[in-house]
């Protein structure tokens, strides 16, 4: 995955980018898509870092680590802006 670093990335701004967009603001979608390119990012180092051969596992990987991030992303704009539902 050395030598495609963006495209192993770009499932991060887009799952990011639609958890945010799932919890209904422009800024949760910013800021989901933003957390989830950090998270597929720091995914991505871990993978290098453990030497994985390139395949599904990375892959799923980059993607778990951006759907975290997202999420917690959103659920702080939700938090912040006061529109949590929290029960």
């Amino acid at each position: 995955m050395d030598d495609h670093f963006w495209p192993s990335i770009y499932p991060g701004l887009i799952v990011g980018g639609l958890i945010g967009l799932a919890d209904g603001s422009i800024l949760s979608t910013l800021a989901g898509g933003l957390a989830g390119l950090g998270g597929a990012f720091a995914a991505f180092y871990m993978v290098n870092l453990l030497e994985i051969a390139p395949g599904i596992i990375p892959l799923a990987a980059v993607i778990l680590g951006a759907a975290a991030v997202a999420k917690l992303a959103a659920m702080a704009v939700s938090t912040f802006t006061g529109r949590a539902n929290i029960d």
